[in-house]
């Protein structure tokens, strides 16, 4: 009797569209593009800045100011504004400001490239701008820095390992032990555990509120109730429906990324992004499904005694909205750096989980801790799981 009941709650997901558009065409087109589409913008954005010329002016004393200025503007997108006239720190920061200039270079009136006393000179810019674009700055000075260390150094008669020994008398050279796969899993591995969790509690968002809260508003919950089945069947059945449809989300999002990710860094030659899905192996993809069964289905059950308590869709949806803590706040623990998945955290629900998936993409994962994982997580589920039935098996819940 319980299948059919899943069955009969099943097509009826199925027919409503705007619940079958969030389970399959969120995670395989819509949030694929608008990822796509936000990396997209974001690069433009960050390139068209860092390509925009740099005009500039330029205080220093004579004969240094043409040399200096020189240099500058043989540099790659660096222009000299010299109609501009400023002197002080107060027009620096309202040329700047205004985006009359993007830079002012000032260099002591003392400066002589012949003087043996290292200079300090001062590079005014709006540092929130700043994407790496001033670093044609140093490039372009550079060439005029080298000129000047040769001519120090034919008239000390130092050699230039004698010069290099001066500046540095050590060099360290830092060599990485862990491998790639540890690196890129270091890097972006917090970001996957964020994103599961939350799609896991937006698969079952829209199928909780539909078949509980939804139910009572169209009226149709008490036909089914006049069935011959007890209350406890009727709310196994749509519990099994929220959590297939929190799985499926979660199923088709990490298939479609993928996919997508396997294609744009094939079109786009993006190496490390087709090298990091390569060194996650199948079996990996498998344990981090099976890790979010349990969470998926406490999110079931969660969202399906709220949605049971609501008197409308609405009133539900207003329930459901500060649930999201129970989501976001654990999947924060992954993105903290120097936060590992240890013996006493396997034992935490919600999040061993996120550091078990971090460290399975990292290949650091330690396979004997799947047993306090999984035994917490399922005694968490099932927990929430008994008191949604014995809740929702209530008549003073079911037609409240």
């Amino acid at each position: 009797m319980i299948a059919l009941i899943w069955l009969k709650e099943m097509r009826e997901v199925l027919r409503d569209k705007k619940t079958l558009w969030f389970v399959v065409l969120f995670p395989t087109v819509l949030l694929p593009a608008l990822m796509g589409g936000a990396i997209y913008v974001g690069a433009s954005s960050v390139k068209q800045v860092y390509e925009s010329d740099l005009r500039f002016q330029l205080v220093a004393p004579e004969p240094w100011r043409g040399e200096i200025a020189e240099a500058l503007t043989n540099g790659e997108r660096l222009v000299w504004d010299d109609q501009v006239q400023v002197s002080n720190r107060e027009q620096f920061d309202a040329a700047i400001n205004e985006g009359v200039l993007e830079f002012v270079l000032v260099v002591p009136d003392d400066f002589s490239a012949t003087a043996s006393e290292v200079s300090q000179w001062q590079l005014y810019y709006n540092q929130a701008d700043d994407v790496g674009q001033f670093d044609r700055i140093h490039q372009a000075l550079q060439p005029l820095f080298e000129q000047w260390q040769t001519e120090h150094r034919n008239a000390w008669n130092l050699t230039e390992s004698q010069v290099q020994v001066l500046k540095q008398a050590v060099e360290l050279e830092q060599v990485g032990v862990a491998d790639q796969r540890e690196f890129i899993g270091e890097k972006v591995g917090g970001f996957l555990p964020y994103a599961l969790l939350l799609l896991c509690l937006m698969g079952a968002l829209l199928p909780a509120l539909d078949l509980g809260a939804g139910e009572k508003e169209r009226g149709t919950l008490e036909t089914l109730l006049m069935a011959p089945v007890s209350k406890t069947t009727v709310v196994m059945a749509k519990f099994m429906v929220i959590a297939i449809c929190s799985l499926t989300v979660v199923l088709l999002t990490m298939a479609s990324g993928v996919v997508w990710s396997l294609v744009l860094g094939q079109v786009f030659a993006i190496e490390m992004l087709v090298e990091a899905i390569s060194t996650i192996g199948m079996m990996d993809l498998v344990l981090i499904l099976l890790l979010l069964l349990p969470i998926a289905m406490f999110f079931a059950a969660l969202l399906l005694a709220v949605s049971f308590y609501a008197r409308t869709y609405k009133e539900g949806q207003n329930y459901v909205a500060p649930l999201n803590f129970v989501a976001i706040l654990p999947a924060m623990v992954a993105l903290f750096p120097g936060i590992t998945l240890t013996s006493t955290l396997a034992w935490i629900p919600l999040v061993n989980v996120t550091l078990a998936s971090k460290a399975l993409l990292k290949g650091t994962f330690d396979y004997w801790q799947l047993m306090p994982i999984m035994a917490s997580n399922t005694l968490l589920a099932a927990l929430l799981l008994a008191f949604c039935v014995k809740w929702c098996s209530r008549e003073q819940v079911l037609f409240r």
